[in-house]
């Protein structure tokens, strides 16, 4: 070591301590500017590559996963939080006073008649013909004959001859 080296050394001994972090920090961020970077060409590379709805699409879905992240945060401390000490703390109610309620008195009421019943039987006639026991829902077929036989069709076929 030269004489100034030594000088410069002697000067920075008490602040030796700071020498190490500061290298470390040099190259924590040497690496992190080099995987920014590569992460960077990567993705350019990809990029150009693929059509623009594949490009679209795969955007959306991060910003998707990226919407649900504090979404998902927030349910988990919402639904993980003690409730029982917290909301018995918060919200003591007194116990409600009984109603007082007035009833008049009853006055003594004879025992009750057991209802009448009444049954009217049916009628024991034969139902007419256009009677239909179910509604008009399905009308009951009016002629059981069955229908005619149809004539034969005739087709004639454009380009064909007569045969005449």
């Amino acid at each position: 070591m030269t004489r100034a080296q030594e000088r410069i050394h002697s000067l920075l001994k008490p602040m030796n301590w700071l020498l190490p972090l500061e290298t470390k920090m040099m190259w924590r961020t040497g690496i992190v500017l080099a995987v920014i970077i590569a992460a960077a060409v990567l993705a350019y590379q990809i990029g150009a590559r693929l059509s623009d709805d594949a490009i679209m699409t795969i955007v959306g879905v991060a910003c998707g996963i990226g919407a649900s992240i504090p979404v998902s945060i927030g349910l988990l401390i919402a639904l993980t939080r003690e409730r029982s000490v917290s909301a018995a703390a918060e919200y003591e109610e007194p116990e409600p006073a009984p109603y007082q309620v007035y009833r008049s008195p009853m006055p003594p009421q004879a025992a009750p008649q057991s209802p009448q019943i009444i049954v009217v039987a049916p009628p024991q006639q034969p139902l007419a013909q256009n009677f239909t026991p179910y509604g008009n829902y399905l009308q009951p077929p009016l002629n059981t004959a069955l229908p005619a036989p149809m004539q034969e069709r005739t087709f004639k076929i454009i380009g064909e001859d007569d045969g005449d």
